[in-house]
């Protein structure tokens, strides 16, 4: 999956399937993408290379995530489709039908 997937059409499913998630990317001296990084506040990283390298770290595998959410999205997913279901215990975004794909949010006791 190319990195550049994570700064277009998979923003916003990242921002669902790793809350509080950062980013930020490396550019050679032309200007061109070289990599992209994302974090998590739990401390797991990843930085993926544009050659296909991936390296990850941490609690989390991150970048499984987001090549996770590439299989689920082919293009970039319109945001009125997504559905959030909050109960007294849990709360949770799910793409185009509450049994679909879904993503489990923090929430605080």
């Amino acid at each position: 999956m190319p990195p550049t997937d994570l700064l277009g059409r998979l923003k916003f499913p990242a921002s669902v399937a790793l809350p509080g998630y950062s980013s930020c990317s490396w550019r050679d001296a032309d200007g061109h993408l070289d990599a992209v990084g994302v974090w998590t506040p739990d401390g797991s990283t990843a930085i993926a290379h544009v050659s296909g390298a991936v390296r990850q770290i941490g609690p989390q595998r991150l970048w499984d995530t987001v090549e996770d959410l590439a299989k689920v999205f082919d293009d970039e997913p319109p945001r009125d489709e997504f559905i959030l279901t909050v109960t007294p215990t849990h709360q949770a975004v799910s793409y185009g039908d509450p049994d679909g794909s879904s993503w489990a949010l923090p929430t605080t006791p």
